[in-house]
C-alpha cells in the first residue's frame, strides 16, 4: 500500500493515514530509514500554520522521541527553510508539516534528507514497508536514550539572513512598490520582514494566521485580491506565495497574472543577457507545462527538458545535467546556485532584481511568448479501481485523443483522488464544438472506469 503521493504524504486532518496515532508511527518508521549511524541523533521538524499541527508536531515529536532522537522544532517556517536549517544544525534529516496549498482541513508530511533535499523514492517505498510491517511494539530502548526536544529561537533569523544574502547588493530596491500576499501560510512573518529589510516599500495581505484561513481565499491559488491592491497602490509587481511557503505567482503591474512559463522565459531572457546562459543550454520544466514555451525558447536558442510533474524531478535532472535552473508552471522555481528545493521568497527576490536591472515594466518583459490554450480536466476517482484498469483507461483515453491537433498529457494526482487530462491546443487548428466532444468522452471514460 501507498502512503507517499508526488510531494511527501498528504490527506484529510482526521482520517487515515491523517491521525494522531498514524503521523507518531510515521516518525517511527521514517527513524529506522533516515537516521544516521551517529551517537547522536537529530531531526529538526518545521511546520505550516494550520490548527492541526497543534496536534501534529507533539505527535511526530514524540515518535522521534521514542526512537532516541532529538528533536528541534523551528516553525512555522517555509519549507525552503530546512535546507538551510537541517545543514547548519547537522540534522540527520528533516520533515516539514503541511499540505502546501490545500485547505487547513488538510494535512500532509514532507521528508527531506541531510542534505536538504526531499528523500528519494526508494527511501519513501522504505517508510511504508516499516510502516505496514514493523512491530514497534517490540521496540525498546532504554528510558536513559530516549531523545530530546527543544524550540530553536532564531530559526527565521538564520532563514531571513539567507534570503536576504541572495538580493543583489548593487541594486536599490527602495524603488520598487510590492504588494506581498503571504497566503496567511509558513511565510506569514519572515517574507514581509526580509523584504522590508531590503527597503521595498511593501503592501502586505494574508499575514494573520489564524490556523483555519491559509490558502482561503487568498495567496498563489487566489491572486485576485492581491492583483486589486497592485491595480488600487498602482505597485510594480504582486508577489503571491502559497500556505508552505515553497511557490509562488507573481502578478504584473497592470494586475495580470504572470504564468510560470511566462516567468521562465523572463528569467532565461534575463540569463542570456548577463552571459549566465549561452545557446544550446538546456531549462527544465515538466510534463504540463505550455507548449508555447518550447516554441518561445527555441527561438532564443534554448532546448528544453520536461521531467515529471514535482519539484523534486526538476531538481534530479538539474543536478544530474548541472543545468543553471529549472521551473514548474504551478510556480515551483530551482537554482543550480541557489537553495535546492522551490523556494517562493528566492524566486521573488530574482524576479525583483530582474525588474530593476531591466527598468522595464513586467508586462514588457513577458513579451515574445505566445502560450497555448488549456483545457484541464480533473475527474474524480475511485484510486483502487484506476489502478486495477489503469491500462485500460490509458488506452481508452489514447484512443479518444489520438490524431487530434493538440497536446495532452494525462497523470493521476499525487495529492488528491483526481485523474487530470491536460489539453493544450491552438484556437485555430480545433473547432470548440469538437473540443467540447472530446472533453465529455474523456469524462464518460474515466467516470465510467472508476
Amino acid at each position: 500500500m501507498r502512503l507517499f503521493g508526488t510531494d511527501g504524504i498528504r490527506g484529510e486532518v482526521g482520517k487515515y493515514p491523517l491521525t494522531i496515532e498514524s503521523i507518531s508511527k510515521l516518525a517511527k518508521a521514517s527513524s529506522l530509514v533516515l537516521k544516521k549511524k551517529n551517537s547522536i541523533s537529530r531531526v529538526v521538524i518545521n511546520k505550516d500554520t494550520r490548527l492541526s499541527n497543534y496536534m501534529f508536531e507533539p505527535a511526530l515529536a514524540s515518535g522521534f522521541i521514542s526512537m532516541g532522537i532529538d528533536v528541534i522544532l523551528v516553525g512555522p517556517l517555509p519549507t525552503p527553510a530546512l535546507t538551510i536549517l537541517s545543514k547548519s544544525l547537522r540534522a540527520d534529516f528533516s520533515v516539514m508539516i503541511t499540505a502546501s496549498h490545500n485547505p487547513y482541513s488538510d494535512n500532509g508530511l514532507k521528508f527531506f534528507s541531510n542534505n536538504g533535499f526531499k528523500i528519494t523514492q526508494e527511501e519513501e517505498r522504505k517508510i511504508e514497508d516499516n510502516f505496514f510491517n514493523y512491530d514497534f511494539d517490540n521496540f525498546k530502548i532504554k528510558q536513559s536514550n530516549y531523545g530530546k526536544a527543544i524550540r530553536l529561537k532564531d530559526a527565521i533569523g538564520r532563514y531571513s539572513e539567507a534570503l536576504k544574502r541572495s538580493a543583489d547588493k548593487d541594486l536599490d530596491y527602495n524603488n520598487l512598490k510590492v504588494v506581498l500576499d503571504c497566503a496567511n501560510g509558513a511565510a506569514y512573518k519572515v517574507a514581509p520582514e526580509v523584504l522590508f529589510e531590503m527597503g521595498i516599500d511593501l503592501i502586505t495581505t494574508g499575514d494573520k494566521p489564524n490556523g483555519t484561513n491559509i490558502n482561503n481565499n487568498c495567496g498563489s491559488l487566489f491572486p485576485q485580491k492581491a492583483s486589486k491592491l497592485v491595480l488600487k497602490r498602482k505597485c510594480d509587481i504582486g508577489i503571491c506565495l502559497d500556505g508552505d511557503g515553497d511557490r509562488i505567482i507573481i502578478i504584473d503591474e497592470k494586475g495580470s497574472v504572470i504564468t510560470g512559463e511566462e516567468l521562465i522565459y523572463i528569467i532565461t531572457n534575463y540569463y542570456l543577457k548577463n552571459k549566465k546562459l549561452k545557446k544550446g543550454s538546456t531549462i527544465v520544466t515538466n510534463e504540463i507545462a505550455n507548449y508555447g514555451l518550447d516554441i518561445a525558447l527555441k527561438l532564443k536558442g534554448i532546448k528544453l527538458k520536461r521531467v515529471k510533474v514535482g519539484d523534486k524531478f526538476i531538481l534530479q535532472e538539474i543536478q544530474k545535467n548541472k543545468y543553471l535552473f529549472g521551473g514548474e508552471p504551478s510556480g515551483h522555481f530551482i537554482f543550480k546556485d541557489d537553495v535546492l528545493i522551490g523556494d517562493g521568497m528566492t524566486t521573488a527576490i530574482k524576479i525583483l532584481s530582474i525588474l530593476l536591472t531591466e527598468e522595464k515594466k513586467l508586462s514588457e518583459l513577458r513579451k515574445g511568448i505566445d502560450l497555448f490554450d488549456v483545457l484541464e480536466i480533473n475527474q474524480r476517482i475511485d484510486r483502487e479501481k484506476f489502478f486495477q484498469n489503469e491500462q485500460s483507461i490509458y488506452r481508452k483515453l489514447n484512443l479518444i485523443l489520438k490524431n487530434q491537433k493538440l497536446y495532452f498529457n494525462i497523470r493521476p494526482s499525487g495529492t488528491e483522488p483526481l485523474l487530470r487530462v491536460n489539453l493544450q491546443y491552438l484556437r485555430r487548428n480545433i473547432k470548440m464544438t469538437d473540443l467540447k466532444k472530446i472533453e465529455n468522452k474523456i469524462i464518460k471514460t474515466i467516470s465510467d472506469a472508476c
